[in-house]
Order: C-alpha cells, then structure tokens, then sequence
C-alpha cells in the first residue's frame, strides 16, 4: 500500500472507531446520558492545541453545573513515539444571559493521555435563564480554539 491509502486507512479506521463510541475521547456530537437526578449532556467539542476537548452541561431540578474534558484526538499510530506528558491550561467561564457571572475556573494540568475533567462554576439559576459556557485549553504555545454552549434552563 501506498503512504497516502495507509493514512486514509488509518483515518478511516479511527473514524469509525470513535462513531461506534470504542474511544469515547474521540467521540463527536452530542453525547447524553441519564441518571435519577440528572442527565449529562456533551454538545460542544473541538480540536484545541491538539487535544479533543468537550464541553459538557448537567441540569438538575435546581441548577446547572458544567464540565470541561480534555482528550486525545485519535488513537496513536502504530510505531509512533510514546505520547508524553504536557502541561494544559484550561479556562472554564460561565456566564447567565444579562452579564452575570457564575464564575472562571482557571486550571494548570498535566496531561498524560488520559482524559481530564475540569468540573466548573454552576449553582441555582432562575428557569429561563440562558447560561453560556466557554471552555479553552492552551499546551505547547499553541493558540486557544475555545468551544461554547448556552443552555436555557428548564421551568
């Protein structure tokens, strides 16, 4: 096989990989799962300084809590050199329509190929409200891609 159909290959195979949820860290779209209490939802993600980062929100009968995760992008090819550990920045701001603040969670990290969770401001919010999170990861010098997502709580 040729360089090029190796690597759409591999491309291929980590694609439906992370469709069928094998790497959850890779997985796109929005991701929901329930509990008694809450249901967890993750619908914002994207590349940032090379690692796959989600956005996630949990609204419960009181309030709003969110969670930034940090991941691989894919899995590593074969042969490839062993991942070493970077130091990840995080920022995790939260924010109610109408100017107030929930508060920014501002984390330094040391990411070593597992996935990382950044637990952020939340609390009670009145129903209605529109609550917009913003989560950026900077590593390595590389400029921040910040992801977002605004929720309307429930009444």
């Amino acid at each position: 096989m040729t360089r090029k159909m190796l690597t759409t290959a591999a491309a291929t195979g980590a694609l439906a990989l992370a469709l069928a949820g094998a790497t959850p860290a890779v997985a796109a779209g929005t991701a929901a799962t329930t509990t008694e209490t809450a249901t967890v939802v993750c619908d914002a993600s994207g590349l940032q300084s090379g690692l796959w980062t989600k956005l996630c929100y949990t609204v419960t009968e009181d309030g709003i809590q969110f969670t930034g995760r940090i991941g691989l992008a894919g899995p590593p090819s074969p042969g490839s050199p062993p991942l070493r550990t970077k130091l990840v920045d995080a920022v995790l701001t939260t924010d109610i329509e109408g100017g107030e603040s929930l508060g920014t969670v501002q984390q330094s990290l040391l990411f070593r190929a597992t996935t990382l969770e950044i637990a952020g401001y939340g609390g009670t919010v009145p129903c209605g409200s529109t609550v917009t999170a913003t989560f950026s990861v900077a590593a390595d010098g590389w400029y921040t891609h910040p992801i977002s997502t605004s929720v309307v709580v429930p009444c």
